[in-house]
């Protein structure tokens, strides 16, 4: 996949983006600059929201992301974001462009997506029928995922910076294995090894021999899937646990220092009040729009639902309609017939001696019963224009109901809801600091830290439960049957087969994976270059772990690598499942040097950039490429450059064709 053009209309801070990305193949650059602010984040924002859409599920989201230089938002109103790039589908590179238009209409938001290629249309909105979206849904999904599935975006497009903050010594293995599993294509097997998993356990619940034995049986599996779910609970308490010790770790250091951020802890405090302050207004907006559309409860629910119910036959007698319509159209009515035979016998005995008299009234009789036998019988005779125009306007107000849209937010508000709790304690903790009470938040931190613990200890004991359940399933004594059954042989193979064969890809590419890491790293690990002399991946796709050993023959931990070491091992190990993975995406990296020092960022300008992707997008601040002299060294391999200029009058992103006021072309004259 190479992104060709990105446009945009009224998005965050572009009012009109307009932007040809095209890359020469031996010049695979496009360098990207501007100040903190100036738009760089939200250019990434626009590329991604157009492959992947945007959530707006109402007019608060609708104003939060439209360009703050539009006052008033009025009917048709528009966000617009549109993507042509080069792409493969089934085996053959072609032109697509994707565009996605956000359109206010009465209160409500209309979604509407489009791709074109080469002849084809594929289109479907928020007033499809369910059929069509379906269908074109399917089919622009079918594409994206051939070139860039979402769940890949996060490898190849990504903030150096965050990179770094998500390698820390709690992720960094789970973080290298999904990398490996997702780009180089191993998690598909993992699923299909699942799925043939659970057509087994339901194969032998049925050849059970015992009654008792299928009850006890279905005992056992039942209790594997309440601890898998237990087991996702706790890995979400985990999650939320680490993230709060992410946040506030900072903070406490500070605090146990005895300096009191007072500034930072007014910041969360206005955030936290901000957010549930939020929160319970939407709650009584919810409330105020349900009492509404109570009021209105035939209107909003139940004729939506009968038309919804009754739209294939009403779109069918409609079509039906429509054919007799067509085909009939050209019969004329006796009265005209009458008048054209009468025209026709006058020009006859004008012209001609006729023999005794014509009759005109038996000619129109016969004429006209020819036509009534051609005529296509319409089965639906009773129904007259006026019931066809209410039966249309019915099936038309499919999609219009107040009920649709009330229901997606109130999946959305009970999250908050549900989350509120844990966020007045945050508060309250945060005030309790202000107030002179140092040891509230250091003790909530501390008490984090034991639930970071705990939740690991009890996750292990969940996956010793469910483990045990699964050898319990195994010693079930199964019905062999009289005869061969070759499916059931076949089925009781499959998940072994898939692991198996997860495990011999993951074998075969990984000496691959380990030598490229080798060469990369000893090119642009700074703090340990020329002097790793292996690096080890082991063989279990289920448990990936990644070992580097300096030429010594001692193992470097990587959790005592600092966060710019960090950043580059994660770089480099990005690039090399670029090089063996299954896609050939862009690769777009925003605030491109992270946390590296001078020499980290020479190596990486010299020796990782220019060959990365055979798309790389950098968006960067002119101190982190800086024009006198990293400029310089990319020049040779950089296509085309643009400079991001915001506007704080009118809130606008305009784009120059020069980096920091330097043209390409100058640069690769000095």
């Amino acid at each position: 996949m190479q992104i060709q053009h990105i446009y945009a209309e009224n998005y965050k801070t572009y009012l009109h983006l307009d932007l040809d990305i095209s890359v020469r193949k031996d010049r695979p650059i496009i360098l990207i600059g501007g100040a903190n602010g100036g738009g760089k984040t939200t250019l990434f924002d626009t590329i991604a929201g157009a492959v992947y859409g945007l959530d707006i599920r109402d007019k608060k989201t609708f104003r939060e992301l439209l360009n703050s230089g539009i006052k008033e938002i009025n009917n048709n109103t528009k966000i617009v974001l549109q993507i042509s790039f080069m792409g493969y589908a089934g085996g053959s590179l072609s032109q697509y462009k994707l565009t996605r238009t956000y359109t206010y209409i009465n209160e409500r938001i209309a979604e509407n997506v489009t791709l074109l290629w080469g002849g084809n249309t594929f289109s479907f909105g928020t007033y499809s029928s369910a059929k069509e979206k379906e269908n074109a849904e399917t089919a622009i999904n079918r594409i994206i995922k051939a070139n860039l599935p979402k769940e890949l975006s996060n490898y190849f497009l990504f903030d150096a910076m965050k990179t770094s903050e998500l390698v820390k010594e709690e992720q960094l293995s789970g973080l290298i294995q999904n990398n490996i599993q997702s780009v180089m294509g191993f998690n598909k097997y993992g699923q299909l090894q699942k799925a043939a998993q659970i057509l087994l356990e339901e194969e032998n619940m049925k050849r059970l021999e015992d009654q008792e034995q299928k009850k006890e049986y279905e005992q056992v599996v039942k209790k594997k899937e309440t601890e898998e779910e237990e087991k996702k609970k706790l890995e979400k308490t985990l999650s939320d646990a680490l993230e709060y010790a992410a946040d506030n770790k900072h903070l406490i250091e500070k605090l146990k220092k005895g300096q009191q951020d007072n500034e930072a802890i007014q910041e969360k405090i206005r955030q936290i009040e901000a957010k549930i302050s939020n929160v319970e207004k939407e709650e009584k907006e919810y409330v105020v729009k349900v009492e509404e559309i109570v009021k209105d409860i035939e209107r909003e629910i139940f004729f939506p639902k009968l038309a919804d119910l009754i739209k294939s036959e009403v779109e069918l007698i409609l079509q039906s309609k429509k054919e007799i319509e067509n085909a009939n159209k050209d019969m004329l009515s006796k009265e005209k017939l009458e008048q054209l035979t009468k025209k026709i016998v006058h020009i006859i005995t004008q012209q001609y001696i006729v023999q005794g008299r014509i009759d005109t009234e038996s000619i129109v009789e016969e004429l006209d019963e020819g036509q009534q036998t051609n005529k296509i019988k319409d089965n639906y005779d009773y129904l007259n224009n006026r019931d066809l125009e209410k039966l249309s306007f019915l099936i038309g107000s499919i999609g219009n109901s107040k009920w649709l849209f009330i229901n997606n937010e109130k999946e959305r508000l009970n999250k908050e809801i549900d989350n509120l709790p844990r966020e007045r304690t945050r508060l309250e903790n945060y005030r309790k600091q202000l107030s002179g009470d140092d040891y509230s938040l250091i003790k909530q931190y501390e008490k984090n830290d034991q639930i970071i613990a705990t939740t690991k200890q009890q996750i292990k004991e969940k996956e010793k439960e469910i483990a045990s359940c699964e050898k319990q399933i195994e010693t079930y004594d199964y019905q062999v049957p009289s005869e061969p059954d070759p499916k059931y042989e076949m089925l009781c193979k499959l998940p072994n087969y898939f692991k198996d064969l997860s495990k011999r890809l993951l074998y075969s590419k990984k000496k691959n994976i380990e030598q490229r890491m080798l060469e990369e790293l000893n090119k642009n690990l700074v703090v340990y270059k020329g002097v790793i002399e292996r690096v080890v991946l082991s063989d279990e796709n289920d448990n990936i772990t990644f070992k580097m050993y300096h030429r010594e023959g001692n193992e470097i931990y990587l959790s005592q690598l600092n966060a710019g070491a960090k950043q580059t091992v994660m770089q480099v190990l990005l690039k090399v499942l670029y090089e063996l993975g299954d896609y050939d995406p862009p690769v777009m990296i925003d605030t491109v040097m992270g946390v590296l020092d001078k020499e980290s960022r020479e190596t990486i300008i010299e020796n990782y950039f220019p060959d990365l992707a055979s798309q790389t997008i950098l968006l960067s601040t002119d101190t982190e490429i800086r024009v006198e002299d990293d400029f310089i060294k990319l020049a040779p391999f950089i296509s085309k450059v643009f400079t991001l200029h915001r506007d704080k009058e009118t809130q606008c992103t305009t784009i120059s064709n020069d980096y920091f006021g330097i043209k390409l072309k100058e640069v690769e004259q000095w």
